[in-house]
Protein backbone atom coordinates (compact mmCIF):
# COMPACT_ATOMS: atom_id res chain seq x y z
CA UNK A 1 0.00 0.00 0.00
CA UNK A 2 2.76 2.55 0.72
CA UNK A 3 4.65 1.38 -2.47
CA UNK A 4 1.21 2.47 -4.34
CA UNK A 5 0.96 5.49 -2.48
CA UNK A 6 4.49 6.47 -3.06
CA UNK A 7 3.69 5.87 -6.75
CA UNK A 8 0.55 7.78 -7.08
CA UNK A 9 2.36 10.97 -5.40
CA UNK A 10 5.04 10.63 -7.74
CA UNK A 11 2.92 10.06 -10.81
CA UNK A 12 0.98 13.46 -9.38
CA UNK A 13 4.06 15.34 -8.93
CA UNK A 14 5.15 14.96 -12.46
CA UNK A 15 2.09 15.56 -14.35
CA UNK A 16 2.14 18.69 -12.20
CA UNK A 17 5.44 19.64 -13.53
CA UNK A 18 4.03 18.86 -16.98
CA UNK A 19 2.38 21.96 -17.73
CA UNK A 20 5.22 24.50 -17.03
CA UNK A 21 7.49 21.87 -19.00
CA UNK A 22 5.44 22.51 -21.65
CA UNK A 23 4.93 26.13 -21.48
CA UNK A 24 8.65 26.54 -21.19
CA UNK A 25 9.39 24.27 -24.59
CA UNK A 26 6.71 25.52 -26.02
CA UNK A 27 6.66 29.90 -25.82
CA UNK A 28 5.37 31.74 -28.44
CA UNK A 29 7.55 33.74 -30.41
CA UNK A 30 7.40 36.53 -30.05
CA UNK A 31 8.39 37.12 -26.16
CA UNK A 32 9.90 40.60 -26.02
CA UNK A 33 11.20 43.21 -27.77
CA UNK A 34 12.77 42.56 -31.31
CA UNK A 35 15.66 44.61 -32.79
CA UNK A 36 16.16 45.76 -36.20
CA UNK A 37 19.52 46.15 -36.80
CA UNK A 38 20.58 48.20 -40.22
CA UNK A 39 24.00 49.47 -40.75
CA UNK A 40 23.15 52.94 -42.52
CA UNK A 41 22.65 55.79 -40.74
CA UNK A 42 19.09 57.59 -40.66
CA UNK A 43 17.36 58.46 -44.08
CA UNK A 44 17.53 56.53 -47.34
CA UNK A 45 16.39 52.70 -46.45
CA UNK A 46 16.24 53.54 -42.68
CA UNK A 47 12.83 55.03 -43.82
CA UNK A 48 11.35 51.29 -44.88
CA UNK A 49 13.07 49.34 -41.99
CA UNK A 50 11.01 51.46 -39.80
CA UNK A 51 8.01 51.35 -41.73
CA UNK A 52 8.31 47.51 -41.14
CA UNK A 53 8.96 47.89 -37.44
CA UNK A 54 6.19 49.58 -36.50
CA UNK A 55 3.93 47.10 -38.43
CA UNK A 56 5.91 44.18 -36.82
CA UNK A 57 4.99 46.27 -33.34
CA UNK A 58 1.15 46.40 -34.13
CA UNK A 59 1.04 42.93 -35.05
CA UNK A 60 3.06 41.10 -32.51
CA UNK A 61 2.36 43.46 -29.36
CA UNK A 62 6.14 43.14 -28.38
CA UNK A 63 7.62 46.69 -29.38
CA UNK A 64 10.07 46.61 -32.41
CA UNK A 65 13.00 48.74 -32.66
CA UNK A 66 15.63 50.03 -35.03
CA UNK A 67 19.46 50.47 -34.36
CA UNK A 68 21.35 52.43 -36.67
CA UNK A 69 25.12 50.96 -37.06
CA UNK A 70 26.72 52.91 -39.78
CA UNK A 71 29.73 51.83 -41.17
CA UNK A 72 31.66 49.96 -43.57
CA UNK A 73 29.06 49.84 -46.10
CA UNK A 74 26.39 48.43 -43.61
CA UNK A 75 29.42 45.30 -42.49
CA UNK A 76 29.30 47.14 -39.11
CA UNK A 77 25.82 46.05 -38.72
CA UNK A 78 25.53 43.01 -40.19
CA UNK A 79 28.31 42.13 -37.96
CA UNK A 80 26.60 42.64 -34.99
CA UNK A 81 23.90 40.50 -35.93
CA UNK A 82 25.69 37.91 -37.43
CA UNK A 83 27.69 37.75 -33.65
CA UNK A 84 24.47 38.11 -31.47
CA UNK A 85 22.66 35.26 -29.58
CA UNK A 86 20.71 33.40 -32.25
CA UNK A 87 17.42 33.66 -30.95
CA UNK A 88 15.06 35.76 -33.23
CA UNK A 89 15.29 38.67 -31.36
CA UNK A 90 18.27 40.56 -33.17
CA UNK A 91 17.93 40.71 -36.81
CA UNK A 92 19.08 42.45 -39.97
CA UNK A 93 17.91 44.51 -42.39
CA UNK A 94 20.06 44.64 -45.45
CA UNK A 95 20.98 45.35 -49.29
CA UNK A 96 23.10 43.55 -51.94
CA UNK A 97 25.81 45.32 -50.15
CA UNK A 98 26.70 44.04 -46.65
CA UNK A 99 24.43 40.64 -47.68
CA UNK A 100 26.56 39.29 -50.23
CA UNK A 101 29.13 41.67 -52.21
CA UNK A 102 30.95 41.99 -48.66
CA UNK A 103 32.15 38.39 -49.08
CA UNK A 104 33.74 39.50 -52.52
CA UNK A 105 35.11 42.97 -51.48
CA UNK A 106 37.00 42.39 -47.98
CA UNK A 107 39.59 39.64 -47.31
CA UNK A 108 39.02 40.11 -43.83
CA UNK A 109 35.34 40.39 -43.61
CA UNK A 110 34.80 39.45 -40.03
CA UNK A 111 31.51 37.62 -41.37
CA UNK A 112 30.10 35.25 -44.46
CA UNK A 113 26.65 36.60 -45.32
CA UNK A 114 26.56 32.70 -45.83
CA UNK A 115 27.05 30.72 -43.27
CA UNK A 116 26.73 33.36 -40.46
CA UNK A 117 23.40 34.92 -41.84
CA UNK A 118 19.98 32.84 -41.75
CA UNK A 119 18.14 34.46 -44.58
CA UNK A 120 14.39 35.61 -43.54
CA UNK A 121 13.37 36.78 -46.86
CA UNK A 122 13.44 39.69 -49.38
CA UNK A 123 11.49 42.67 -49.03
CA UNK A 124 11.39 43.87 -52.57
CA UNK A 125 13.49 45.82 -55.14
CA UNK A 126 14.69 49.36 -56.42
CA UNK A 127 16.94 50.87 -58.85
CA UNK A 128 20.17 52.61 -58.34
CA UNK A 129 20.60 55.83 -60.65
CA UNK A 130 23.11 58.14 -61.33
CA UNK A 131 21.91 61.76 -59.42
CA UNK A 132 23.47 65.20 -59.64
CA UNK A 133 22.31 68.19 -57.96
CA UNK A 134 20.15 70.67 -60.51
CA UNK A 135 22.86 73.55 -60.41
CA UNK A 136 25.33 70.85 -63.03
CA UNK A 137 25.28 71.17 -66.61
CA UNK A 138 24.38 68.01 -67.29
CA UNK A 139 21.21 66.88 -67.56
CA UNK A 140 21.44 63.21 -68.92
CA UNK A 141 24.39 60.67 -68.28
CA UNK A 142 25.43 61.34 -71.98
CA UNK A 143 25.31 64.58 -71.12
CA UNK A 144 27.46 64.29 -67.81
CA UNK A 145 30.14 61.32 -70.01
CA UNK A 146 30.71 64.26 -72.67
CA UNK A 147 31.52 67.23 -70.06
CA UNK A 148 34.11 64.47 -68.12
CA UNK A 149 35.75 63.93 -71.12
CA UNK A 150 36.11 67.75 -71.77
CA UNK A 151 36.63 68.56 -68.24
CA UNK A 152 38.94 65.61 -66.64
CA UNK A 153 38.79 65.33 -63.05
CA UNK A 154 36.76 68.30 -62.82
CA UNK A 155 33.62 66.20 -61.30
CA UNK A 156 33.56 64.16 -57.59
CA UNK A 157 31.22 61.57 -58.10
CA UNK A 158 29.62 60.32 -54.50
CA UNK A 159 28.24 57.37 -53.11
CA UNK A 160 26.94 56.06 -49.93
CA UNK A 161 29.95 53.59 -48.53
CA UNK A 162 33.37 51.65 -49.72
CA UNK A 163 32.44 48.59 -51.11
CA UNK A 164 28.55 48.74 -52.01
CA UNK A 165 26.86 48.67 -54.89
CA UNK A 166 26.96 52.75 -55.62
CA UNK A 167 31.14 52.25 -55.13
CA UNK A 168 31.24 49.20 -57.51
CA UNK A 169 28.86 50.69 -60.00
CA UNK A 170 30.73 53.80 -60.45
CA UNK A 171 34.43 52.29 -60.86
CA UNK A 172 32.81 50.38 -63.35
CA UNK A 173 30.86 53.34 -65.27
CA UNK A 174 34.18 55.41 -64.92
CA UNK A 175 36.19 52.56 -66.27
CA UNK A 176 34.16 51.58 -69.36
CA UNK A 177 33.27 55.44 -70.21
CA UNK A 178 36.45 56.10 -69.52
CA UNK A 179 36.34 59.48 -67.47
CA UNK A 180 38.72 60.91 -65.33
CA UNK A 181 36.33 61.52 -62.00
CA UNK A 182 36.64 61.38 -58.55
CA UNK A 183 35.28 58.63 -56.37
CA UNK A 184 34.09 60.20 -53.17
CA UNK A 185 33.10 57.73 -50.37
CA UNK A 186 30.34 59.06 -47.73
CA UNK A 187 28.83 56.47 -44.97
CA UNK A 188 25.40 56.73 -45.78
CA UNK A 189 22.87 58.51 -48.21
CA UNK A 190 21.97 60.90 -45.68
CA UNK A 191 25.27 62.25 -45.14
CA UNK A 192 25.68 62.37 -48.75
CA UNK A 193 22.63 64.24 -50.32
CA UNK A 194 23.47 67.76 -48.23
CA UNK A 195 26.90 67.95 -50.14
CA UNK A 196 25.39 67.24 -53.20
CA UNK A 197 22.48 69.78 -53.18
CA UNK A 198 25.30 72.44 -51.58
CA UNK A 199 27.43 71.73 -55.04
CA UNK A 200 30.46 69.96 -53.07
CA UNK A 201 30.21 66.92 -55.10
CA UNK A 202 28.75 66.85 -58.19
CA UNK A 203 27.24 63.63 -58.93
CA UNK A 204 26.09 60.41 -56.79
CA UNK A 205 26.06 56.96 -57.70
CA UNK A 206 23.21 55.23 -54.97
CA UNK A 207 19.96 53.87 -54.79
CA UNK A 208 16.84 55.81 -56.03
CA UNK A 209 14.71 56.55 -53.56
CA UNK A 210 16.70 58.76 -51.13
CA UNK A 211 17.08 61.62 -53.69
CA UNK A 212 13.06 61.49 -54.54
CA UNK A 213 12.40 64.34 -52.51
CA UNK A 214 14.64 66.14 -54.02
CA UNK A 215 13.78 65.61 -57.47
CA UNK A 216 10.33 66.97 -56.85
CA UNK A 217 11.53 69.67 -55.63
CA UNK A 218 13.66 70.54 -58.72
CA UNK A 219 17.08 70.73 -56.38
CA UNK A 220 18.52 67.16 -57.58
CA UNK A 221 18.01 65.87 -61.30
CA UNK A 222 18.30 61.56 -62.59
CA UNK A 223 21.05 61.17 -64.68
CA UNK A 224 20.35 57.68 -65.22
CA UNK A 225 19.52 54.44 -64.35
CA UNK A 226 21.33 51.03 -63.82
CA UNK A 227 18.43 48.75 -63.87
CA UNK A 228 18.11 46.56 -67.29
CA UNK A 229 14.66 48.35 -68.27
CA UNK A 230 13.28 52.02 -67.26
CA UNK A 231 11.79 51.40 -63.52
CA UNK A 232 7.64 52.55 -64.02
CA UNK A 233 8.07 54.39 -60.35
CA UNK A 234 10.89 56.84 -61.37
CA UNK A 235 9.60 60.38 -62.18
CA UNK A 236 10.57 61.68 -65.90
CA UNK A 237 12.29 60.94 -69.04
CA UNK A 238 15.05 59.17 -67.51
CA UNK A 239 17.23 56.98 -69.41
CA UNK A 240 18.98 53.51 -68.54
CA UNK A 241 22.61 53.00 -68.63
CA UNK A 242 22.44 50.97 -71.66
CA UNK A 243 20.47 53.68 -73.38
CA UNK A 244 23.60 55.95 -72.14
CA UNK A 245 25.67 53.68 -74.51
CA UNK A 246 27.19 51.95 -71.31
CA UNK A 247 26.60 47.92 -71.03
CA UNK A 248 25.85 47.65 -67.68
CA UNK A 249 23.19 47.07 -65.41
CA UNK A 250 22.74 47.30 -61.54
CA UNK A 251 19.86 47.35 -59.14
CA UNK A 252 19.24 47.55 -55.69
CA UNK A 253 17.28 44.73 -52.96
CA UNK A 254 16.34 44.69 -49.42
CA UNK A 255 15.97 41.88 -47.45
CA UNK A 256 15.78 40.60 -43.22
CA UNK A 257 18.37 38.48 -42.52
CA UNK A 258 19.06 36.99 -38.91
CA UNK A 259 22.14 34.96 -37.01
CA UNK A 260 22.71 31.34 -38.42
CA UNK A 261 20.77 29.00 -36.26
CA UNK A 262 18.04 31.29 -35.32
CA UNK A 263 14.65 29.39 -34.67
CA UNK A 264 12.55 28.18 -37.48
CA UNK A 265 9.36 29.45 -35.45
CA UNK A 266 11.22 32.84 -35.17
CA UNK A 267 12.21 32.90 -38.67
CA UNK A 268 8.27 31.91 -39.69
CA UNK A 269 6.90 34.33 -37.63
CA UNK A 270 8.90 37.33 -39.16
CA UNK A 271 8.27 36.42 -42.17
CA UNK A 272 4.64 35.64 -42.37
CA UNK A 273 3.98 38.95 -40.77
CA UNK A 274 6.20 41.30 -43.03
CA UNK A 275 4.62 39.57 -45.54
CA UNK A 276 1.23 40.15 -45.22
CA UNK A 277 2.19 44.22 -44.55
CA UNK A 278 3.98 43.89 -47.84
CA UNK A 279 1.20 42.58 -49.83
CA UNK A 280 -1.60 45.75 -48.14
CA UNK A 281 -2.17 48.05 -50.57
CA UNK A 282 -1.43 50.67 -48.54
CA UNK A 283 1.72 49.47 -48.39
CA UNK A 284 1.91 48.96 -51.93
CA UNK A 285 1.17 52.59 -52.95
CA UNK A 286 3.73 53.69 -49.56
CA UNK A 287 6.19 52.07 -50.80
CA UNK A 288 5.44 53.14 -54.47
CA UNK A 289 6.35 56.78 -53.36
CA UNK A 290 9.28 56.01 -52.23
CA UNK A 291 10.12 53.78 -55.28
CA UNK A 292 10.28 50.33 -54.09
CA UNK A 293 8.65 47.85 -55.35
CA UNK A 294 7.79 44.98 -52.50
CA UNK A 295 8.88 41.33 -53.49
CA UNK A 296 8.80 39.21 -50.30
CA UNK A 297 10.13 35.96 -50.53
CA UNK A 298 10.66 32.47 -48.95
CA UNK A 299 13.99 32.30 -47.03
CA UNK A 300 15.00 29.97 -49.86
CA UNK A 301 14.29 32.72 -52.26
CA UNK A 302 16.79 35.15 -50.34
CA UNK A 303 19.29 32.42 -50.53
CA UNK A 304 19.14 32.04 -54.27
CA UNK A 305 19.15 35.54 -54.49
CA UNK A 306 22.45 36.39 -52.42
CA UNK A 307 24.40 33.35 -54.59
CA UNK A 308 22.80 35.17 -57.84
CA UNK A 309 24.52 38.29 -56.78
CA UNK A 310 27.74 36.53 -55.93
CA UNK A 311 27.68 34.97 -59.23
CA UNK A 312 26.65 38.10 -60.91
CA UNK A 313 29.16 40.65 -59.08
CA UNK A 314 32.09 38.27 -58.50
CA UNK A 315 33.54 38.84 -61.83
CA UNK A 316 33.05 42.25 -62.02
CA UNK A 317 34.39 43.35 -59.20
CA UNK A 318 37.50 41.21 -59.97
CA UNK A 319 38.18 42.30 -62.95
CA UNK A 320 37.76 46.28 -62.25
CA UNK A 321 40.23 45.30 -58.94
CA UNK A 322 38.43 46.70 -56.02
CA UNK A 323 39.86 45.17 -52.91
CA UNK A 324 39.64 46.71 -49.46
CA UNK A 325 40.71 45.97 -45.99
Amino acid sequence: MKRLRNFALGAMATLLALPLATGTALAAFPERQITIVIGFPPGGADVFTRMIAEYMTDKLGVPVVVENRPGASGTIGAEVVASAKPDGYTILFATNGNAANAKLLYPNLPYDPQTDLQPIMKLGTSSMVIAAGAQQPYTNMSEFIAYAKANPGAISVAHPGIGGLGHVAMEYIKREAEIDVKIIPYTGSGTLIPDLLAGHIQASSDSMPSYLPYVQEGSVRYLAQLGPERNPLMPGDVPTMRESGIEFDSYIWYSLLGPAGMPEEAVNVINATVTEYLGLPETVDALAKLMITPGPTAPQGLADTITKELETWGPIIKDVGITLQ
